[in-house]
């Protein structure tokens, strides 16, 4: 479980390709050794989709991981290079802070960025959505793009197009600042509302 606070923007360090898989090799950056009880098995959020740890280095500064067909199908995983910057967060833990909103770290779909543009100090981006979760996205409800926690500020009438008010601390310490128009972003759709869908469907 993870709460879209992200604490670390890693770096891809080598991918491993074959037809439907791959293994990459990340750049944590201070994640594990800020965090020394994680081992490997462990899972980390990396752009919203929840990965186990399979293997660490003897610096602790880089990380083994592999995408199954599931992911790279809903992700925008076979999207990455060797350097592209990857969000990063460890699962809550019981006794922690409960920032942002409850994530699963499973994605539902890609969603297209349009535009994203500076007002003031913060930066509103607007979001194109698919057409099978727009029934999730309401005014001031959460979403999770590449694993952050924002809130929706301004929603179109056919739903599929939102926008969120990003404030400068997090523009600064995730990969949104990395976007461009055009460019797919992991769309995680809130938990909540997702399991009130199937009790009142049954």
């Amino acid at each position: 479980m993870f709460t879209g606070i992200i604490q670390e923007v890693g770096e891809v360090e080598s991918i491993s390709r074959n037809s439907s898989e791959i293994r990459l090799k990340i750049d944590l950056k201070n994640l594990l050794l800020e965090n020394s009880a994680v081992k490997v098995g462990e899972s980390i959020s990396i752009n919203g989709a929840c990965h186990t740890l399979e293997e660490i280095s003897a610096n602790r500064q880089t990380g083994t991981f592999f995408s199954s067909p599931e992911t790279l199908e809903k992700t925008n995983f076979r999207y990455l290079r060797e350097n592209s910057p990857v969000n990063l967060e460890l699962p809550v833990r019981a006794n922690g802070f409960l920032g942002g909103h409850f994530l699963s770290g499973h994605v539902d779909c890609l969603a297209k960025l349009l535009s994203s543009q500076k007002v003031k100090e913060s930066y509103l981006i607007e979001v194109e959505a698919p057409e099978q979760v727009k029934k999730y996205l309401i005014y001031k409800g959460s979403v999770a793009l590449n694993g952050i926690s924002l809130t929706i500020s301004k929603i179109e009438k056919n739903a599929r197009v939102f926008s969120v008010s990003v404030i400068p601390h997090t523009w600064q310490e995730t990969n949104l600042r990395e976007l461009r128009a055009g460019d797919l972003v992991n769309l995680e759709a809130d938990l909540i509302a997702k399991y009130l869908e199937k009790l009142t469907a049954t």
